[in-house]
């Protein structure tokens, strides 16, 4: 199963773990100055999704010292500059009231990975959708438009993979599972769930030393991320696997390399064999 097959829109977008465009297939450049303004704009309607969002709140998120009258006229001139840097006029579509990107002429990740895990019905499908999800939505922008769609998408990405891993669990293909939630953490490390999922099914597999070290990564994560520790929940499977291990195996955890995950159970018969990894670490 290919991702992105047939599609020919001449302007794609990257936004989850990183922000490029690329117009025809080449990376967007600029050789001077960056232009600013088009480019939060740009951000902005990316925040919006499909459909897009009110020039009110654009305006109020870009130009909040500006009057209304005023802010308007630059957004119109901010418009026009951005459909000149995609090179495509009817790229930024203004309809009653909302500003929008055109799906028509534009792809986006963000975009692609919503549709996609609400279009999956298997966990095959379910697999390839969270490929699309590489990091956290414009996570180098502190863009105040994006800080929703950022924990819309966050929580979307942990909701699928708790659900697959779980799948994968429930048929005991628990290596799988461990790629799984460990791919997960390399994307995007803030849910305690997932971190908590993969000490859970590390401990199943007797790695006492892999739950230390993901527990520890965990606790870090937390107290940077949120200022806050592990639940009691976690600290259990934490403290239980210290518990069971060897006399004089030390309380360091040591990192343990991650074997070939075997092949996911279940994928319908018309999907190719593809492990985990595989498909989640594919370019």
């Amino acid at each position: 199963m290919e991702l992105q097959t047939g599609d020919v829109r001449p302007i794609r977008i990257y936004t989850l773990g990183r922000f490029e465009i690329l117009l025809d297939g080449a990376p967007l450049r600029f050789l001077f100055k960056t232009p600013r303004k088009p480019l939060a704009l740009l951000k902005g309607l990316l925040s919006g999704g499909l459909h897009g969002i009110r020039q009110e709140a654009l305006t109020d998120a870009l130009w909040p010292d500006l009057a209304p009258w005023s802010a308007a006229r630059v957004l119109h001139v901010t418009i026009y500059r951005l459909r000149s840097l995609l090179c495509r006029k009817r790229a930024v579509v203004v309809d009653d009231g909302r500003v929008a990107l055109d799906p028509e002429l534009c792809w986006v990740d963000a975009w692609a990975f919503e549709h996609a895990v609400a279009d999956a019905r298997d966990p095959t499908a379910l697999l390839w959708a969270l490929r699309f999800y590489r990091g956290m939505f414009l996570s180098d922008a502190e863009h105040p438009l994006a800080y929703e769609a950022r924990d819309r998408l966050r929580r979307k990405f942990n909701r699928a993979v708790l659900q697959l891993g779980q799948s994968y669990e429930r048929i005991g293909d628990t290596q799988s599972a461990i790629d799984l939630y460990q791919m997960a953490l390399d994307a995007d490390s803030a849910s305690e769930d997932v971190h908590r999922s993969l000490m859970r099914c590390l401990a199943r597999e007797g790695q006492s030393s892999a739950v230390a070290a993901a527990f520890h990564r965990c606790r870090t994560t937390l107290m940077r991320q949120f200022g806050t520790a592990p639940s009691l929940q976690t600290e259990q499977i934490y403290r239980q696997a210290c518990a069971a291990r060897p006399p004089g195996s030390g309380l360091q955890p040591q990192p343990q390399p991650r074997s070939q995950s075997p092949q996911p159970r279940l994928q319908p018969q018309s999907q190719p064999q593809v492990s985990t990894r595989q498909v989640l670490c594919a370019p």
